[in-house]
């Protein structure tokens, strides 16, 4: 893993300091180095990680500003905030040792290295197992875990067609009363969500006394 840069931005003085001595210390670690960003650079930079307190993360969801993940130094130790975002945020409560604040992000982007080497990669869209996001270009869905295990089924098996007694035995093991009609609720309303939310038509289709089949035409 080579240096990557961090941006950080914080309305906390106390907080803004602690960050700029880090960005100007060389031996802070080996990967990482901090840099500070006004949010007028944030927005207009197409970042995937950012530091942050409290008040910046509600400016940051009020712009819309789209990132991956967000971690964000939680100055008042809440235990919940209430604001939606697609963006993974990563609490760390006060007080913090900046060695720890590296450690973190250093192991962060080292997983999303490993799990970006699973991604499955088609021409129209990708699919993240692990973080079990279907995404195209900018806009992603997240799955929920039997949705994943169904599409994920499917397009391992791309060549062949899968039984509706397959994929009930593959993803819930085919017991406890559970019968074709869960299979086929979770495929309609996950046929419905790629639909919706990226646009993707088609994508799951199902022939009569074949099976479900990922639509290789669209792939």
């Amino acid at each position: 893993m080579g240096k990557s840069t961090i941006p950080f931005i914080f309305e906390n003085p106390y907080l803004n300091n602690i960050f700029i001595e880090a960005a100007s210390s060389k031996q802070a670690s080996k990967y990482l180095c901090f840099q500070k960003y006004t949010l007028e650079e944030i927005k207009n930079n197409n970042f995937k990680i950012l530091v942050l307190d409290n008040s910046s993360l509600i400016k940051i969801v009020n712009q819309d500003i789209k990132l991956d993940s967000i971690f964000m130094i939680n100055e008042t130790n809440q235990k919940s905030i209430n604001l939606k975002t697609s963006s993974e945020v990563i609490k760390i409560n006060i007080p913090f040792k900046m060695s720890d604040i590296f450690q973190r992000i250093e192991n962060y982007l080292i997983q999303k290295d490993i799990n970006s080497k699973r991604i499955i990669r088609y021409g129209k869209f990708s699919y993240d197992p692990s973080t079990r996001k279907l995404i195209n270009k900018s806009t992603f869905l997240r799955l929920t875990e039997k949705e994943s295990q169904i599409l994920t089924c499917l397009m391992e098996n791309t060549n062949l067609y899968i039984t509706k007694k397959d994929l009930l035995n593959k993803v819930w093991s085919y017991g406890d009363g559970i019968d074709t009609h869960t299979l086929e609720t979770h495929i309609y309303a996950l046929r419905k969500k790629i639909d919706s939310k990226l646009s993707i038509k088609n994508l799951i289709m199902f022939e009569e006394k074949k099976g479900y089949y990922i639509n290789k035409a669209i792939l």
